[in-house]
C-alpha cells in the first residue's frame, strides 16, 4: 500500500543518479537504447518515475522525474500520466526519442484531492477517480476538465468521502469500484461498484454486497484490482489492508453485462486460502494488484506478515520482505507459491505479462536484493535477470 512515513534505504545512490531536475530530459552517454517500460523506483523517502529498459537498469534514475511518497503511473496514447498524491496532481508527460521520459505537457491540478486513477475511454476523453465525491470528466490531451459525474448520494453515513477506486471500461461501461472512505485507509465495509454508461455520462446502477469488504482499491493506478477474464468482471477487496479489523477480503465478480454480483460466487481469500509453508486458513493477508490474465491466471503479490509474524502498520515494516508472488486462478479460487523468495510491500507492485506468456517480477528481497525475476510457468521455474540499486516499483509496458 502507499506510505507516509517511510525510511531513508537507498536515498543517497538514487539522488546521485536523478539529479535536481529530472524533467529536463538531459542527454547521457550510451543513451541510445529503446526503453520498453514506464517504472517507479523508490529511495525509501521518495519515489522517481520514468522509462526503462530491463538490458540498462544501470540506468535507472536517469531523466526520471521525482514524486512524493505516494505516486502512480499509466501509459496511453504515447503519452504517460504520473499521479503524484502528495501535490494533488496528474501530468501528462510526452515521450522523447527511445522512449526517454519527455517534456511536461498538461497537468491536473487537485490541490489535496488523493486522485491515482484515470480510465480511458478514447484520446479525447477519459475520467479521474479519487477523493472527491464524483468522477472528473477530462481531455487528457489538455488535461482540462470538461464534466463531472456527481456520486455524493452515494456516499454513506460515516463516510468523510467517496472515492472511485479501481475500475475498468467494458463495451461502453465503466466499472468502477466505490471507496467509502471512513479514515484515510478504511475504505468501507461492503463492496460496491457503480455502472456508468460511457456515451451518456451517466450511472446505470451501483451493486452492492455485503460478502466483503470495499473492492478496488486507492492505490492502483493500473487498475488492476478488477480483472476481465471468460466473460467476468472479477472484483477485489484487501480490506483495508488490515487497517480495519473485521472487514473480510477476497474477490466477487459480476457478469460482463448485468447489473448486480454473481451471488454464487465469493472467494475469502484469507479464510480459505492455504499454502504448504506460506500462509494457512483463517490468517489474514492481502494481495497487491494483480496482472492481465495470461493462460487463464494472473498474478501477484500476497501479503503474508501475519503468517511470518511481521508488523504491517507502522513505517519500518514496509521494508520487511513478507510479499510473495503467486500465480491465481480466479475462476477454480486457486493459489500458488512461485519461485521468488519474499520481497517487501514497497516492492509488490511490479509484475508483467510478457507476450510468450513469461511474467517479470519486480521485488527487493533478502537473499537476492533488489532486481527483476522472469517466471516461465511451463517449467515453473524463475531466473533473476536484472539487479537494481533502488527499489523498484510499478513495471507498466510502452504499448
Amino acid at each position: 500500500m502507499n506510505k507516509k512515513l517511510i525510511a531513508l534505504t537507498f536515498a543517497a545512490s538514487l539522488l546521485a543518479a536523478c539529479g535536481s531536475d529530472s524533467s529536463n530530459n538531459a542527454d547521457s552517454e550510451n543513451d541510445d537504447y529503446k526503453r520498453e517500460f514506464a517504472t517507479s523506483i523508490s529511495t525509501g523517502e521518495t519515489m522517481f518515475i520514468g522509462t526503462m529498459s530491463l538490458d540498462h537498469t544501470d540506468d535507472l534514475g536517469k531523466d526520471f522525474v521525482e514524486v512524493g511518497t505516494r505516486a502512480g503511473v499509466v501509459y496511453y496514447d504515447n503519452s504517460l500520466f504520473i499521479a503524484d498524491l502528495d501535490v494533488g496532481s496528474i501530468s501528462r508527460y510526452s515521450l522523447a526519442e527511445n522512449n526517454k521520459l519527455g517534456k511536461k505537457m498538461a497537468e491536473l491540478s487537485l490541490p489535496g484531492k488523493w486522485s491515482d486513477h484515470i480510465y480511458f475511454v478514447n484520446s479525447e476523453k477519459a475520467y479521474v477517480g479519487g477523493m472527491m465525491d464524483s468522477l472528473l470528466i477530462i481531455n487528457p490531451k489538455t488535461m482540462k476538465v470538461t464534466g463531472a459525474i456527481d456520486l455524493s448520494k452515494y456516499k454513506s453515513k460515516n463516510a468523510y468521502v467517496v472515492t472511485p477506486g479501481t475500475g475498468v471500461i467494458v463495451d461502453n461501461r465503466l466499472y468502477v469500484g466505490l471507496i467509502q472512505n471512513q479514515d484515510e485507509y478504511r475504505t468501507g465495509d461492503r463492496a460496491e461498484v457503480a455502472i456508468i454508461d460511457v456515451k451518456k455520462d451517466k450511472i446505470i446502477a451501483v451493486a452492492t454486497d455485503d460478502r466483503i469488504a470495499a473492492v478496488g482499491s486507492l492505490d492502483d493506478s493500473e487498475n488492476h484490482s478488477f480483472t476481465v477474464l471468460d466473460g467476468y468482471i472479477y472484483c477485489y477487496s484487501n480490506a483495508s489492508w488490515g487497517y480495519a479489523p473485521g472487514q473480510v477480503d477476497g474477490y466477487l465478480r459480476i457478469k460482463v453485462g448485468e447489473t448486480k454480483f454473481d451471488k454464487d460466487y465469493a472467494w475469502l481469500v484469507s479464510k480459505d486460502v492455504a499454502i504448504d509453508g506460506i500462509t494457512k486458513k483463517g490468517v489474514f493477508k492481502y494481495l497487491a494488484p494483480s496482472t492481465v490474465p495470461s493462460d487463464g491466471y494472473v498474478y501477484s503479490f500476497l501479503n503474508v506478515m501475519k503468517d511470518l509474524e511481521q508488523g504491517w502498520l507502522d513505517a519500518d515494516s514496509y521494508h520487511n520482505p513478507t510479499c510473495k508472488p503467486v500465480q491465481i486462478d480466479l475462476a477454480k479460487k486457486k493459489m500458488k507459491a512461485l519461485p521468488i523468495d519474499y520481497t517487501s510491500s514497497w516492492a509488490s507492485y511490479g509484475k508483467y505479462v510478457e507476450d510468450d506468456g513469461k511474467i517479470i517480477f519486480a521485488v527487493s528481497t533478502e537473499k537476492d536484493g533488489n532486481g527483476y525475476f522472469r517466471y516461465d510457468p511451463k517449467t515453473d521455474k524463475a531466473k533473476k535477470i536484472a539487479d537494481a540499486k533502488q527499489i523498484p516499483m510499478w513495471i507498466v509496458p510502452l504499448k
